[in-house]
């Protein structure tokens, strides 16, 4: 009797054995992949943080494709997971550990003899990463981008303007009307429901819907309108529910403005005002020309006191990356220090954030892409109670 006992007990103390082990798999829930429980898979968040990992390492601008390749396997690798394909999903997670861990390998030198008595020759330059789309909002000196929200709904499927919506549609065209140098960006975007394809033709279709309302309900000349869609790329809500998705189903107008920010009667959503200040090498000192430039956005936040405002830094990539995501933080710093001493504006309606060489608008192989991109961007919020 005893025997048996302890030959079904065999059995039962390796399966304890095994789930025991098993937990050593799982770690607590971080909340990124927007995955519900406690627990999660370990292998799911290692993906998370090679990736993070490759980020900080800055290999997201030294090989810009490769990483938008890893953090899209890591982001399929999630997708699946949450649809319950556990096994699935984290053998796509694995692999995208792997690519965020191989990332921008060293070449290795070519074992080549040199020629003799050849001179060495000069030091080829290094070849600068592509640059990103600038977004439709990004301000331009003496000009500024008034940005609106359009408050539409569209049928599943569907790029049909409803007739209901022809008052939000009334914010562009009577703005552009009534200042006929404008021109604009009707931008498109949807959730993450269907294909990727699928999305993009949707969204585009929707924007192209909405200038040629513009230009049959309001006159608006074509040459003055543009379209584009971005289907699911630009989520600013959750995808995880209906609320989250309606918000991201939605229609933006980019209006771009050569005219005093002043003149407008009344805001918009958010308004893009590009400084045009510069700095001495190095420094975060504003210099006294510069004053009226920023007393502009001082009188417009004192004029509307619900508004909020992030002052952005930039520079060009000469020099230590660091060192410049400090300067550029430091230089935006002494901008909202400026609006808060000479305005009273409240120091949380300011927030200033450096990007460093992170977010180039033109490449740094000349001195005029470089002087381009050292800049300082003033991004209004405008709620209004």
């Amino acid at each position: 009797m005893l025997s048996t006992y302890r030959v079904l007990n065999l059995p039962i103390a390796l399966a304890l054995v095994g789930a025991l082990s098993g937990c050593a798999h799982y770690e607590v829930n971080n909340g990124h992949g927007n995955v519900p429980g406690y627990y999660i898979h370990s292998e799911m968040q290692e993906a998370d943080r090679a990736v993070a990992a490759a980020r900080q390492a800055g290999k997201d601008q030294s090989c810009p494709a490769d990483f938008k390749a890893a953090e899209a396997a890591k982001d399929k690798a999630y997708d699946v997971y949450r649809a319950c394909h556990t096994e699935e999903g984290i053998a796509l997670a694995k692999e995208a550990t792997a690519k965020a861990n191989a990332l921008c390998p060293p070449q290795p030198a070519k074992a080549t003899q040199a020629p003799p008595a050849q001179p060495a020759p000069p030091a080829a330059a290094v070849a600068e990463a592509p640059l990103e789309p600038v977004p439709a909002t990004e301000p331009t000196p003496d000009r500024f981008k008034y940005c609106v929200s359009l408050n539409m709904e569209f049928d599943i499927g569907s790029a049909e303007v409803r007739p209901q919506y022809r008052d939000e549609i009334a914010k562009v065209g009577d703005f552009m009307k009534k200042y006929p140098t404008t021109t604009a960006v009707i931008e498109g975007y949807t959730d993450e429901v269907g294909s990727d394809e699928v999305n993009m033709q949707l969204s585009q279709q929707r924007a192209k819907n909405v200038v040629k309302y513009l230009e049959d309900n309001f006159g608006i000349d074509p040459s003055r309108l543009s379209a584009k869609g971005y289907g699911k790329s630009r989520p600013i809500a959750a995808n995880s529910n209906d609320t989250g998705r309606q918000k991201n189903r939605r229609i933006d107008a980019v209006i771009d403005c050569a005219f005093d920010v002043q003149e407008v009667a009344a805001p918009p959503d958010r308004l893009c005002i590009a400084l045009n200040v510069e700095f001495a090498t190095d420094s975060a000192e504003i210099r006294p020309r510069y004053y009226e430039r920023i007393d502009k956005v001082g009188e417009y936040l004192r004029k509307y006191p619900t508004t909020t405002a992030v002052i952005e830094g930039h520079t060009d990539s000469t020099g230590d990356l660091e060192h410049n995501m400090q300067l550029s933080r430091q230089r935006a710093q002494s901008v909202v220090h400026y609006l808060t001493t000479k305005f009273g504006i409240e120091g949380d309606r300011l927030s200033a954030k450096g990007y460093g060489p992170t977010r180039r608008i033109a490449y740094d192989n000349s001195a005029e892409g470089r002087q381009k991109n050292r800049r300082i961007n003033a991004i209004i919020d405008c709620v209004l109670k």
